[in-house]
């Protein structure tokens, strides 16, 4: 059953992506990106700028914070949405595979030309502040 349901979800992202507009790129950059988290841990930013890698359309520069909550502390709790540009972030924090695992993975999704990318971040690339080098790609997919 797990396996039908894998090969289910990798047909079905790849069918989506496939739908692509011409227009639109196949992969969407977030470069510089940095996690910076206070020395409590109540409040992390994130800096990044959203390179849709279409030629003639300039970065979003994006600013986006997730606090702590009641079951966590703000690196490992979910967040927004925030809006940067014509973009809208979300944030999901898991620790599924044990907290020293743990990983983030950010949308951003464009409502007006209905793509999305999912980001994912492991904890260990972005604690202590650090620039994630070299920047890393997505894949778009597109929203029904």
């Amino acid at each position: 059953m797990q396996l039908t349901n894998t090969l289910f979800a990798l047909f079905s992202t790849s069918a989506l992506a496939a739908t692509l507009s011409t227009f639109a790129s196949t992969e969407w950059t977030l470069e510089s990106l940095i996690r910076g988290c206070d020395a409590t841990d109540d409040l992390c930013t994130w800096t990044f700028a959203i390179n849709t890698n279409e030629a003639g359309v300039n970065t979003t520069e994006c600013v986006y914070t997730v606090p702590a909550t009641t079951t966590g502390p703000a690196s490992q709790s979910n967040g927004g949405p925030t809006t940067c540009g014509v973009f809208n972030i979300t944030s999901g924090w898991s620790g599924q595979f044990g907290a020293d695992q743990g990983f983030t993975v950010i949308s951003v999704v464009d409502f007006a030309k209905k793509l999305i990318v999912y980001a994912g971040y492991t904890d260990a690339i972005v604690k202590n502040g650090t620039v994630v080098d070299p920047d890393l790609s997505f894949p778009v997919q597109t929203l029904l």
